[in-house]
């Protein structure tokens, strides 16, 4: 109000402009006046969380990342925004100094923070650190160190160029068909339940690639000896192969 009031003053009469003035005066005195008679806890009553705000009050949380937007604007350059998840809100290497300018950060006259409400102005320096915190925690990720069984090491950002290189997929091939073979083996041995004279029996394992070549296997061996072949589940019950 004081600003329109200076860059209209040519055009109204001292009395007018000293009025104005007068009333802006008395306006700001009540204000100091209303606030010195709330108890402290008033303002807290009246505070919400940031999910709250998202949940219930689409147009308060918009002023909050518009302030947060205009904070980064402030503190971190033009080219600088709240809205771009595409690269990091900060270059690397700043995020200490960044960090340590929304911690002392003071709402003061000609700021992104003056003219908002002091649950409007938290809530965007929390929108900001998280940002921060987030892009932090991802450029870790990146170059988390990892490991994996076929011997390679690097950073966790090679990883998917890691698992479709072609020497990672030889060892996969490898280790499946080993795993296989001794899947394979296992089955060999129990899939066999009894002999008696002319039967052939065979326990139904659980159905696996190994125990299906297992089965086939021994009711081959069985008829190819003029066995019948008898199938035994788990509970005894007994079934005649057709």
């Amino acid at each position: 109000m004081m600003a329109i009031l200076e860059d209209n003053q040519s055009k109204m009469s001292e009395g007018e402009y000293l009025r104005g003035m007068n009333a802006l005066g008395s306006l700001h005195k009540q204000k100091r006046t209303v606030l010195a008679s709330r108890r402290p806890g008033d303002m807290l009553r009246c505070w919400m969380t940031l999910d709250e705000i998202e949940e219930e009050d689409e147009d308060l949380y918009e002023e909050i990342i518009e302030v947060a937007d205009d904070i980064v604007v402030e503190l971190c350059g033009d080219e600088s925004t709240i809205y771009n998840n595409d690269h990091n809100l900060v270059h690397r290497g700043e995020e200490h100094e960044i960090f340590q300018l929304l911690v002392n950060y003071k709402p003061e006259e000609g700021n992104a923070g003056y003219e908002t409400s002091p649950m409007v102005l938290h809530h965007a320096i929390q929108v900001i650190m998280s940002r921060l915190f987030d892009d932090t925690f991802h450029e870790l990720e990146v170059v988390r160190p990892v490991s994996c069984q076929c011997g390679w090491r690097g950073a966790q950002g090679n990883w998917d160029r890691h698992i479709s290189n072609a020497r990672h997929q030889r060892w996969v091939n490898k280790q499946r068909q080993e795993n296989f073979e001794g899947a394979l083996a296992k089955a060999r041995e129990i899939i066999i339940a009894r002999r008696e004279q002319g039967l052939v029996y065979i326990n139904e394992l659980h159905a696996t690639p190994a125990t299906k070549v297992a089965t086939e296997e021994a009711v081959a061996a069985a008829e190819a000896a003029g066995d019948r072949v008898v199938f035994m589940n788990a509970d005894g019950r007994l079934s005649w192969f057709a």
